[in-house]
């Protein structure tokens, strides 16, 4: 019986602590800075390589080569990551505004999926951009970063905007502001 108590005053005394500190963080955070057009180690802006080997899956006749000297989103992910089914309705309505606009869209899903798993993805989130693969990782190797969802807007040079944090709120209103950029120097 005693050495009940004394597990339940320990208990009590390491919760009131853990209860009494402030947290780390107080009051509003500052917002993220817009992310801006992603810079190689030459200080020049990257581009996408439209040459490198993704698999199609919505269309198996389409190339990714397709997209290349357009304005274009690329929506990379995994089926399976609830945050990218969580964006993904975003995008796509994004994506539907940008198509109107002239731009093409796409998505890239990550090595690990199954092609059921991309097909129940397109059924499931009724996707009307075109889907590929990263098959072999050439794409996530080369512009992925460790985490999905990464939606990239791209320009007619291939120069792109990485956009590394999904905020249902604030990327597609970013992505749309960046967009409208682009459309006006035509």
């Amino acid at each position: 019986m005693r050495t009940g108590n004394l597990l339940l005053v320990g208990f009590l005394g390491t919760a009131s602590l853990l209860i009494a500190q402030p947290s780390p963080v107080q009051g509003p955070q500052a917002p993220e800075p817009p992310p801006t057009y992603e810079m190689d180690k030459n200080g020049e802006r990257e581009h996408i390589d439209f040459s490198l080997k993704v698999k199609p899956i919505s269309d198996p006749n389409m190339q990714f080569t397709k997209f290349s000297g357009k304005k274009s989103l690329i929506f990379y992910f995994s089926a399976k990551c609830l945050h990218c089914q969580h964006a993904f309705p975003f995008i796509q309505k994004v994506s539907d505004s940008l198509t109107a606009k002239g731009f093409a869209s796409v998505a890239i899903a990550i090595k690990f999926n199954t092609d059921e798993d991309i097909h129940d993805f397109v059924r499931d989130f009724k996707a009307r951009m075109p889907i590929f693969q990263d098959d072999d990782r050439s794409f996530g190797e080369n512009y992925g970063t460790g985490y999905v969802p990464v939606i990239y807007l791209v320009n007619e040079k291939g120069e792109f905007i990485r956009y590394k944090n999904f905020d249902e709120n604030e990327t597609p209103k970013m992505i749309m502001k960046e967009a409208r950029t682009l459309i006006a120097k035509k």
